[in-house]
């Protein structure tokens, strides 16, 4: 299987797209490591589609195999950003308490749960939230073969004339 296609539920759609907005706010997130050029099929994409669909019952999201392993790790990232709001405390909107070093991420937790301002055991909940749904889609998207991965640049020797010898 190369794509996996999931059913979100609006709340499960906002948890997504929080994950999401974490990724993306991280420098180099949409680069591969190897080649530091943009990938083909990133988050970005996940982000475009799943925006439209965020005021709706029901969101469907595509996922290939790269894209969802990021998202599983956006999701444990998002996670560790929404403990720490939990134990420096939320603050207020004109002095918050906590300021993500991931940008953006502040804006759209607040956008998508603004419960948050009122309740300050409200991100940890979210991350509850995130965690037991990072589980249903890790199952979900544990069918999901790994693209065949282009080859390796041909690895450059060194200036030196004479090898070294480990």
């Amino acid at each position: 299987m190369i794509e996996v296609t999931l059913q979100l539920r609006s709340e499960d759609a906002r948890l997504v797209f929080l994950a999401v907005a974490y990724h993306l706010g991280r420098p180099g997130s949409e680069l591969d490591p190897v080649t530091k050029q943009p990938v083909e099929h990133g988050l970005a994409e996940v982000a475009s589609s799943l925006q439209p669909q965020l005021r709706m019952a029901v969101a469907t999201v595509t996922l290939r195999h790269n894209q969802a392993q990021r998202l599983l790790s956006a999701m444990l990232g998002s996670i560790t950003e929404l403990k720490a709001y939990a134990m420096l405390g939320a603050g207020t909107r004109e002095a918050p308490g906590h300021r993500s070093t991931v940008p953006g991420f502040d804006g759209s937790l607040r956008h998508l749960f603004p419960e948050v301002e009122e309740n300050a055991d409200e991100p940890l909940e979210i991350a509850e939230r995130v965690l037991h749904l990072r589980r249903r889609i890790e199952e979900a998207v544990s069918d999901l073969e790994e693209e065949t991965p282009e080859p390796a640049p041909k690895q450059r020797k060194g200036w030196w004339p004479f090898g070294r010898q480990s």
